[in-house]
């Protein structure tokens, strides 16, 4: 989906979806890296990361950013390993009432600063502080203001009833 919205967008730029076996992806990311954009998932990041070690980037711009919230995981730790200049987190899913340490300090001085206030103490001073500080960086649209052209949701429930093998396996 990605190479397709670059390609109509920005045509003049070239584009690379880092996927396949283990040594297609090697050959894609090794010396002849000509691309101006390149595309891979989470998954193969994490994969590949020794790969990526000599490689700066002007940008890197991630989607699905809640897949890295939690600083501890490898995706999360693989992200913050790539080199670049400039870091773009995009995601559709709403902000969450949870911290996101990794991203404002190390992590002792995040919890010390901000996490252990607010969530043991709620905090609100902490609390709007920390959103002074987001704030400039979070863009939040509305579906009625950006998608005025889509439909309501139409949620249809379908039942499936299991028989044979099946319902024996699930029961």
């Amino acid at each position: 989906n990605w190479k397709k919205e670059i390609a109509r967008f920005t045509p003049e730029l070239t584009c690379k979806v880092l996927t396949g076996t283990a040594t297609a992806r090697q050959e894609l990311i090794g010396p002849d890296n000509d691309a101006d954009i390149w595309i891979t998932s989470y998954d193969l990041l994490k994969r590949d990361i020794a790969l990526y070690e000599d490689i700066i980037f002007a940008n890197q711009i991630i989607d699905e950013a809640q897949y890295i919230k939690n600083h501890s995981t490898q995706a999360s730790k693989a992200v913050r390993l790539i080199q670049s200049s400039f870091r773009l987190a995009l995601t559709g899913t709403p902000i969450e009432n949870q911290l996101m340490p990794g991203f404002l300090y190390n992590y002792p001085t995040f919890k010390n600063r901000y996490e252990s206030a607010i969530v043991n103490d709620q905090d609100k001073e902490t609390s709007d502080r920390l959103r002074r500080l987001v704030h400039p960086f979070i863009l939040r649209r509305l579906k009625k203001d950006v998608l005025k052209e889509l439909p309501d949701k139409i949620e249809k429930v379908v039942s499936v009833h299991l028989e044979g093998e099946q319902k024996k396996l699930y029961d």
